[in-house]
Parts: C-alpha cells; sequence; structure tokens
C-alpha cells in the first residue's frame, strides 16, 4: 500500500515539473504604418486602400493617415496602397513573431495637365484702367505654393503676389499699375509658378492719352452654312511698329492661323480664322477680342442658324465725359439678319445711370442709349465700365472722366502758382508756370482721396525745379500740406548773384526756419531765429503755410508768420537793410532765377542734405499776406 502511494506522489511531481518548465510558443506579429503625400512628406492621406496581396485582408487609413494588420503569422508580405489621383504602390513587409513591423509609405499625385487654371490669362489696361484682377483656380488634387514674377516691371504690382491654394480652390489676384513709370506702351508676361510649372499672364497698358492706331476688317465674320474659312485684316495706321494679340477664342470650333505679331508702319496682316465642321452643322455666335495694348475691339463670329440672328454694335466703345459733361450717349447698331434684343446687364459706378436698360432692334436699324453722370457724387477720377449683353455676347463701354474743382477752389485772389503734384509738376493756374522733376521724384497718395502728392528721396537727392523764382516777392504767401519732415531742405531760391541760396525754408533741430536774404543765409544762417511749433515729424499730414512781409509791417524788417493745421503759431522777424535792397550787387529779394524744392542746398559753407518728405497742394500767392481766415479756408478744404 505504501508503495502505492509513493509511486502517486512521484507522478503527480513529474506532471507539476513539466507544466512549470514549458512556455506557450508565439508565433504572430503586427503590421502598423501611416500614408503621407509625397509633396511634403507630412501630409497624412485618408481612405487610402491597404490591401495584402494576393487575396489577403483589406483596410483603409483614417483622417491621420493611419493603418494596422494585427496578428498575421510570421513570414513576408506585399502591401498595396491605393488612391484616386494618385500613383499606386506597394512595399514588403517581414513580420517577426512577437513584433510589430513598420510600414509607414508616402504616395505622389497624378501629374495633370494644367493643373492650374487662370481667368482671364491676358489683362490690357488700356490707356486708363488702373487696376485690373485674374482668378486662379486649383486644379489639382493637392494644395500648392504659388508665386508672381513680376520681373523687373517696377510700374506693376501685385496683391497678394504669392500663397497656397488648396485643391479644387480659387483665389483672386489683383494688379494694379502706375502709369508715372511708363513713357510707352508696355506689353509684358507675367509668370506665376505652381507645382513645379509655369503658367502666363500677358499683361498690356499704355500711357493716359495714348491713341491707338490700330483698325480691325471686317467687323463680322460669317461662316453661313458651308464656309471654313475666312480672313481677318489687322492695320496699322500709325508711324511705328504695333503689337497686336487676339485672344484665345471661347469657342472650340475657331481656330486661328496666329493669335499675335507686330505689323510695321502704315502695314498690315491678315489673320486666316478657321470653322471646324467635322461634327456636323455648326450654330455659332460669339466674338474675338484684338488688343494693341491700347485699346481692345471684337469681331463678331456667326455661323449656320446664328447667320440669321441679330448682330450687336456698339459705337463708341470709350465715353469720357472730361471736367464738365454730364450726359453723354453712345449707339447699338444691329448689323445682322434678325431681330436683336439687348440689356444692360452692369454698369460698375453708382454715379452712372443709363437709359433706356434694354430694347428690341430690328434688323438694319439702330437706337441710341443716353448716360448720365451725377458729377456731384462722382470719384476725382472717373474709370468706370458699362456692360451691354443681346444673351449670348457682351460688349463693355470703357467710361472715363473728372472731377472739376476748380470752382470749388477757395482762396483764388493772387493765386500765382498752384502745384497739385496730381501725376505731374504742372501749375494748375492760368499763369502755367510748370516745373519738372531733378532726380526722379515719385507720385504717392496725398491728402486727399484721389489725389496725388510728390515724394522726395533723401538717397538720391530728388528734387522739383521752377525755372522761374515764385517765391522772390516782398509780400508773400507759401502754403503746402506736407509729411515726413526730416531735419534737412525743404525748399529755396537761387540767385542771380553767384548762385547764392535766398529764401531758403528748412528744418533743423526738428524746428522750422525761414532766412529771406543771401547775406542772412551765409553769413548768419545759424543765428537765424527758428520756429517754434508742435512737433510735426510724426508721420503725418500737416498744412503749413508761411506769410512773409518786407519793409512794411517793420522798418528795415522782414516779419514772416508760421501758421499749422490752420492756426497761427509763431511769428519772427529778421533785419533786412532796405538800402542794400536797392542796390544790384547787395540785393536778394528782385534777384532770384530758379526756385527748388527737395534735394540738398548749399548755405553759406555748408551743405544741408534733402528729405524724404511728402508735398501736396503747394501754392504761391506772390502779392498778397493771406487772412487768419484764409488760411483756416485753405486748410479746411484740403487744398
Amino acid at each position: 500500500m505504501k508503495k502505492i502511494f509513493f509511486l502517486f506522489w512521484l507522478i503527480l511531481g513529474a506532471l507539476s515539473l513539466s507544466s512549470c518548465t514549458e512556455e506557450e510558443e508565439i508565433t504572430q506579429g503586427d503590421i502598423v504604418g501611416v500614408v503621407t503625400d509625397a509633396a511634403n512628406g507630412t501630409q497624412p492621406l485618408s481612405g487610402v486602400q491597404v490591401s495584402i496581396l494576393p487575396n489577403g485582408a483589406s483596410t483603409s487609413t483614417g483622417s491621420d493617415g493611419k493603418f494596422s494588420f494585427p496578428k498575421l503569422g510570421a513570414g513576408e508580405y506585399k502591401i498595396q496602397f491605393m488612391k484616386e489621383g494618385y500613383e499606386t504602390n506597394s512595399k514588403s513587409v517581414t513580420v517577426v513573431p512577437g513584433q510589430v513591423s513598420n510600414a509607414d509609405i508616402q504616395l505622389t499625385a497624378v501629374k495633370q495637365d494644367a493643373l492650374i487654371q487662370i481667368t482671364p490669362s491676358t489683362l490690357n489696361f488700356g490707356t486708363t484702367q488702373t487696376e485690373l484682377s485674374v482668378k486662379i483656380q486649383n486644379n489639382g488634387n493637392t494644395s500648392t505654393d504659388w508665386s508672381l514674377d513680376l520681373g523687373s516691371h517696377t510700374w506693376i504690382t501685385a496683391n497678394p503676389a504669392a500663397g497656397q491654394i488648396e485643391a479644387d480652390k480659387q483665389q483672386s489676384i489683383i494688379f494694379t499699375v502706375d502709369r508715372s513709370k511708363i513713357t510707352e506702351v508696355q506689353t509684358v508676361i507675367i509668370k506665376l509658378s505652381a507645382f513645379g510649372n509655369s503658367f502666363p499672364i500677358n499683361v498690356t497698358c499704355a500711357p493716359k492719352n495714348t491713341q491707338s492706331y490700330m483698325s480691325v476688317e471686317p467687323e463680322i465674320l460669317d461662316f453661313g452654312s458651308d464656309l471654313q474659312e475666312l480672313p481677318l485684316t489687322i492695320k496699322n495706321t500709325g508711324n511705328t511698329a504695333l503689337n497686336w494679340t487676339i485672344a484665345d477664342p471661347t469657342e472650340s470650333a475657331i481656330t486661328l492661323s496666329e493669335n499675335n505679331g507686330s505689323i510695321t508702319a502704315q502695314g498690315s496682316k491678315v489673320v486666316k480664322v478657321f470653322l471646324n465642321r467635322s461634327n456636323g452643322e455648326v450654330n455659332i455666335n460669339t466674338t474675338l477680342v484684338l488688343s494693341d495694348g491700347i485699346k481692345e475691339q471684337t469681331v463678331q463670329i456667326v455661323s449656320g442658324t446664328e447667320s440669321l440672328a441679330g448682330i450687336m454694335n456698339i459705337e463708341p466703345e470709350i465715353l469720357d465725359f472730361g471736367k464738365e459733361s454730364s450726359e453723354a450717349s453712345f449707339t447699338i447698331s444691329n448689323t445682322g439678319k434678325g431681330e436683336l434684343s439687348w440689356s444692360i446687364e452692369e454698369i460698375n459706378e453708382s454715379s452712372l445711370s443709363a437709359t433706356p436698360t434694354e430694347g428690341k432692334i430690328t434688323a438694319g436699324s439702330s437706337q441710341t442709349v443716353n448716360v448720365l453722370l451725377d458729377r456731384d457724387n462722382m470719384p476725382e477720377e472717373l474709370n468706370a465700365t458699362l456692360t451691354i449683353s443681346d444673351g449670348k455676347t457682351q460688349k463693355t463701354i470703357q467710361i472715363t472722366g473728372q472731377k472739376d474743382n476748380s470752382s470749388s477752389l477757395v482762396v483764388g485772389q493772387g493765386l500765382y502758382a498752384y502745384y497739385k503734384f496730381d501725376g505731374d509738376f504742372n501749375d494748375a493756374t492760368e499763369n502755367a508756370i510748370n516745373g519738372f522733376g531733378n532726380n526722379s521724384p515719385s507720385f504717392v497718395k496725398g491728402i486727399d482721396e484721389g489725389s496725388q502728392a510728390i515724394k522726395f528721396s533723401l538717397s538720391d537727392n530728388s528734387s522739383f525745379i521752377v525755372p522761374k523764382p515764385i517765391t522772390d516777392s516782398r509780400t508773400l504767401t507759401v502754403c503746402f500740406w506736407g509729411k515726413d519732415f526730416n531735419d534737412g531742405n525743404i525748399f529755396y531760391l537761387v540767385s542771380s548773384h553767384d548762385n547764392a541760396s535766398m529764401f531758403t525754408f528748412t528744418m533743423s533741430q526738428g524746428s522750422l526756419k525761414f532766412v529771406t536774404t543771401r547775406y542772412n543765409n551765409y553769413y548768419n544762417y545759424n543765428g537765424e531765429t527758428a520756429f517754434t511749433h508742435p512737433t510735426i515729424t510724426d508721420g503725418k499730414w500737416h498744412h503749413i503755410a508761411l506769410v512773409s512781409d518786407f519793409n512794411n509791417i517793420e522798418y528795415a524788417t522782414t516779419t514772416t508768420s508760421l501758421y499749422v493745421d490752420g492756426v497761427l503759431i509763431d511769428t519772427v522777424t529778421a533785419y533786412a537793410n532796405p538800402f542794400e535792397e536797392g542796390t544790384p550787387s547787395q540785393a536778394s529779394y528782385g534777384t532770384g532765377i530758379k526756385f527748388i524744392m527737395g534735394g540738398n542746398v548749399t548755405i553759406g559753407r555748408k551743405t544741408i542734405n534733402g528729405t524724404n518728405m511728402s508735398v501736396d497742394n503747394f501754392r504761391v500767392y506772390n502779392t498778397r499776406c493771406l487772412s487768419d481766415k484764409e488760411i483756416k479756408q485753405i486748410y479746411d478744404a484740403k487744398q
């Protein structure tokens, strides 16, 4: 019996020892990974179909681009990755029992033709437009960075000039031109870079009042029911070469033998226009748009049943109200074979109205449309468009004009010279004492909406010069708007005696100083009294007025009062020997030969630099000392 119990315990112990030393065998592992866009390597791709080949498990990536295959048997697996718009890819992964194998991968977007679409791809600023825009459309399947290359063309700017656009989204770019920087018609190509490609934007711009010498014949190309080719003649009636372009036709059945070129003076060019009838009879009613960088001209194209329709023709294509007119008109003619229905779709300026706004015209007839301008509510510079439609085509009339501020000019009595600096250096009074820019001063936004001002450059030593001594007067008022003042020269006169400086107006240690005579400028400039006034170096516009009198208010004395922003601030007197003023060799008054604003000036033996100031509405009264009330009137009117 004892032997039986001993054998039992022996077997039980052996079994226990066996269960304690034998471990369970692990035969499986996991595969995990992240799928990203190869363009940047970090953007996760969701919805990617991930499959084990052949005929294995399948899953999809989540919004974080992650996927996993758990509990796979040990061995090598081929995994395939598929997503619409991306190239299919695969990779081999080895599963090790008890381990997690990584299968991260990047997918490359399928390359497409014309990923970026630009509408319109041609901008014609003509002679009046200053701002035009394009829309860019991302037809790709991923976002992209884009940028514009404006080259060395400083007369055109873009906002924005770079950015990022998401897939299937649009963005607008506004282009602005500065005609003060061009002297002839400009035709350039602006390049937009995106997706590693370059997309062109054709831009043309002409100086204001440039005349166009392009004529086009005929105005209508009628292909009827069977014609497939018609000629279009472009003529150059000018004395210099003419560069022309034709915008790509909107109808795919219409093609051109060429769409741009140059025509010598008094020459012509025949462009062949083709109609593809391979798909049977084609019914078309569309337009071709031709441009020479100055104006656009349209040619109507009709065929098939549209040959029997009404055809709209507009004359003139430009309405200029000038400074006085408040009413103008244009004529709509029906040069087709059927009735024409038309309507005005848009006038993009609230001060303009038209009557009638719609109508019907029988074949061979015409109708006049009157356009009215509300001059009380018009902008300073009118630059608008009126769009007319016949239901199939649109035509645009350019409308221009200027606000006449001469009738509202304040304090005009005794005004000798008035420089508004609205894009030029001309005197706005009937005296026409015009000046000119030296070393390229620029034009910037002025004190009032729509106005401009002259801006000087310290580094360029730019200046404004009038070849007459406009401030050489014993009874004088000078006033102007200015900003960005700093220590340096503001303006001065050059004397006929040794080209000496006189009537100098400068800023020294933040204070304005006006010194009239040659003697005081040469021998006592530092000792002359400066004005005491509020700070005007704050980068804001300030109105400055000098009222100066010699030998009348006080004998042998020049008395000058300073006004800042319409208020009398300080009065300074300076001795000026009246007997010397009567002798040619010592005189200052009456010896001036020219006026210079900006740039540096030599006073005595010292050179005083110019500044980066801006000046607007510079007035000179050479026979009057204006009153406090008159100075305030000019300030309130921002003139």
